[in-house]
């Protein structure tokens, strides 16, 4: 530093010149400084060569120097401010200084031109050309409102700090210095494998479409990944009391001009080993419970897994050793991996199973990546312009160890540290990781990875619908829609938790957003609380999966036989998810253009409550039995005209239900409980689900509006704050426990009608034994083509 203030000797007398000679309390000031001239006359050197970086002050550069000295004064950097009277927003910046008191400040602000040393690489500065990128650096000094603004100058000049690791020590109570810049940001993110699999199995399957998956997974088995992405920062380090350092990194206004330029996300696994650790489980599912049900017949233990059975299998053929049992096995094995049966008869088998588990190895190590990069950009373009992404108060020996690191857009090695050891946890204060108070992650579920940004659910219904809008420097946006609805519905028993999610946002920036710039996608939840499940709340739970296209029945029949044991016995919990990634939803959205009341009452039909009853017992049957009854019904409100308000009668309703029940022979086992409407005695019958769901036709027909309207917005590149309406016209499908079982049912048929079909959905059905720490999640590939 004596080099530094040597260049910067000037410096001083030069500026003050230009302050004011009155107290801080008396005048508000914002001081631009001619940074051109300063480097001409040698004032600012033209480089200061600092440990790692050099700064060149050019001429074109800006400086300021400004007063913060009453409530009220706005600082752009919101470092400086008032605090909140209410509880504030997660995530939402706070000032680390606090106006309002004795003490006011000055703040002296220069943009320079960083490069970095030989050597030394700063990938904060990665955006940059040839590793040079501008930055604004501040230098926050406390003084009493009392005293001279010239003088106060002069005295804090003589000692600039410019973000060194020995300028922390420096900082007295009450000061701060920020660092501003575009570049690459790497932070640690603390996940579940169980919550990486929730993801569609298809992406991890080589197997016949028709098969079921069922992947187990331990619920506590964790993963570590480095996480990394170009956007704009803001790194403050500031002393709220002595031998303590406040460090805040946040998001900060675009500098980027670069309208193409996106937050390029990459992930890497801590671990290089973690996915090695996860393929015996993945391969497990691939291969299916038809290898252990055979292991004794083939040579192999009752207990083996279907993994040992099969590596036994083919290396007896890779020695020419199989009978015909053996043989028939390993082909029928061969053939849901979609690997060449006939390899059960030749040596060279052995290879080819080989290179199978090193492409699912790689199929498993793509799939975790990007789901984790897709959900960290879900949750970071929804954090507001200067969201706290990082807030941790530590010793200031601890902040200089990681002055370097951070300086460079590094969090992961002072996360990591935190993380080491419990001594190292005790003497961090962690105020704020990604809009949470911990390090790891909460829950994983649809587009999110669980980082704490969002409430799930909570009792009632809470309903979120919101804007975040980045501002470049050019004055280009890159905007993100969160529409979120939740609700506790008593009416599916334990089975009524429920979120939908309607995603749109921006990769990149545009001068003047329109609908057509948006990445799209919906995700629908159906969550079961965790109690001990008689056998017909899970058969319910499963029914809802088949309503939903996650599985078929023989896929049920599976599922029951699979978890029938684990009935009664410990606390169970359910998680059935849909969700369509952009592509998907717009090769959907097409499909309802016009009010299809056939296609709806066949939704409504298939999601009316499961029971034993032969008619109601599987989700076909109801589509038989019910459908005509919806389409009847729906028809006749129909007909009523555009200005009617309410349904038709619940006694109607039963009167249309005993018409249809009368006359189809399967559906006769229901007409005493059908033809006559009991009020107060459930949400079973037809009539008591109209009851109980009211509105249905207006909902469907605003569900196709909200289609039509999204569709025009996107063809016509509408301005995005048709979005907002859209929201409300779709999200009256899902308003109630009923109408989202609809909902599901509905986007599963129309996906059918898609390029890719059913494949393209993300569809899986969890099951989580709590007691075990155990996760069972299940997903078929069908559905590929139309």
């Amino acid at each position: 530093m004596k080099v530094v203030n040597k260049l910067l000797a000037k410096l001083p007398d030069e500026v003050a010149r230009q302050i004011p000679d009155v107290k801080l309390v008396d005048q508000d000031i914002k001081v631009p400084l001619a940074q051109g001239t300063f480097t001409q006359e040698n004032i600012l050197p033209p480089k200061l060569n600092l440990t790692d970086f050099t700064l060149s002050f050019e001429a074109g550069g800006e400086a300021s120097i400004r007063n913060f000295n009453s409530p009220g004064d706005v600082d752009e950097n919101r470092v400086v401010g008032e605090a909140s009277e209410e509880e504030p927003e997660p995530g939402a910046p706070r000032p680390q200084l606090l106006l309002g008191g004795e003490t006011g400040w000055m703040r002296y602000q220069v943009t320079a031109r960083v490069k970095s040393a030989a050597g030394v690489n700063l990938s904060f500065l990665a955006g940059g050309t040839e590793g040079e990128l501008s930055v604004t650096l501040s230098d926050y000094r406390a003084h009493p409102l009392t005293r001279n603004m010239r003088e106060a100058a002069k005295m804090d000049l003589a000692d600039l700090r410019i973000m060194q690791a020995t300028d922390i020590a420096k900082l007295n109570p009450g000061d701060a210095m920020t660092w501003q810049a575009r570049g690459n940001l790497q932070t640690r993110l603390e996940l579940n494998w169980a919550d990486l699999f929730t993801a569609n199995l298809n992406r991890l399957a080589f197997v016949r479409g028709n098969e079921l998956l069922a992947l187990k997974a331990d619920v506590e088995a964790g993963v570590s990944a480095k996480v990394g992405l170009t956007d704009d920062f803001q790194l403050t380090f500031s002393r709220l009391l002595a031998g303590r350092i406040q460090i805040a990194v946040r998001k900060a206004k675009s500098r980027d001009a670069t309208l193409g330029a996106g937050l390029g996300v990459t992930v890497e696994f801590v671990d290089a080993s973690a996915v090695k650790a996860q393929l015996g489980r993945v391969l497990e599912a691939l291969l299916g419970p038809a290898l252990r049900e055979v292991a004794e017949k083939v040579g192999s233990p009752k207990d083996a897994t279907a993994l040992q059975v099969m590596d036994a299998l083919v290396d007896k053929a890779s020695k020419l050793k199989l009978n015909d049992v053996q043989k028939q096995a390993l082909r029928l094995a061969l053939e849901r991996i979609g690997l060449d049966p006939a390899l059960a008869e030749v040596s060279n088998i052995k290879a080819a199973w080989d290179d199978f588990k090193k492409k699912v190895e790689t199929k498993v190590d793509e799939a975790a990546k990007t789901q984790i990069a897709a959900g960290f950009q879900y949750e970071y373009l929804r954090l507001n312009e200067a969201s706290t992404l990082l807030e941790v108060v530590v010793d200031d020996a601890t902040a200089m160890r990681f002055h370097g690191s951070l300086i460079k857009g590094n969090l992961t090695d002072l996360l990591k540290w935190m993380k080491e050891l419990p001594e190292n946890q005790k003497s961090a204060e962690l105020l704020n990781y990604l809009n949470s108070t911990t390090l790891t992650r909460q829950q994983a579920y649809g587009f999110s990875l669980g980082l704490g940004s969002f409430e799930v659910l909570k009792s009632g219904g809470t309903r979120k619908e919101s804007w975040v809008t980045q501002v470049n420097g050019e004055g280009a946006r890159r905007q993100a829609f969160l529409g979120r609805r939740g609700y506790e519905d008593k009416l599916l028993g334990n089975r009524g938790q429920w979120v939908v999610d309607l995603k749109a946002d921006m990769e990149r920036f545009s001068p003047a957003p329109v609908a057509s710039d948006f990445r799209y996608g919906l995700h629908l939840m159906l969550w079961g609380r965790q109690k001990k499940m008689t056998r017909k709340e899970l058969q319910a739970a499963v029914d809802d999966a088949v309503v939903w296209g996650v599985l078929d029945a023989a896929d049920a029949a599976a599922v029951m036989s699979t978890l029938q044991s684990d009935t009664g016995k410990e606390p169970i919990e359910t998680r059935l998810e849909l969700k369509m990634a952009d592509d998907t939803f717009r090769a959907m959205v097409p499909k309802v253009q016009a009010f299809d009341l056939a296609m709806f009452s066949r939704a409504l039909a298939r999601a009316m409550p499961w029971s034993e009853q032969t008619p109601r017992a599987s989700a076909e049957f109801r589509r038989s039995v019910y459908a005509p009854i919806w389409e009847a019904y729906l028809r006749e409100v129909q007909e009523k005209g555009s200005m009617m308000t309410h349904d038709l009668p619940p006694s109607r309703a039963a009167q249309i239900a005993e018409y249809f029940l009368k006359r189809d022979p399967l559906g006769k086992e229901l007409l005493l409980i059908e033809s006559e409407w009991r009020p107060d005695s459930g949400a079973f019958s037809f009539a008591q689900v109209i009851e109980k769901n009211p509105g249905t036709l207006a909902k469907c027909q605003a569900f196709v509006a909200g289609m039509v309207r999204l569709r025009r917005a996107i063809d016509e590149r509408k301005a995005p704050d048709e979005l907002r309406t859209v929201f409300g016209e779709l999200e009256g499908m899902w308003n109630t426990g009923f109408h989202l079982r609809a909902a599901g049912s509905l986007l599963s048929e129309l996906a059918k009608a898609t390029p890719m079909g059913l494949a393209s959905v993300e569809r899986t059905f969890s099951v989580t034994m709590t007691d075990r720490g155990e996760q069972l999640v299940f997903s078929t590939a069908k559905g590929t083509g139309a």
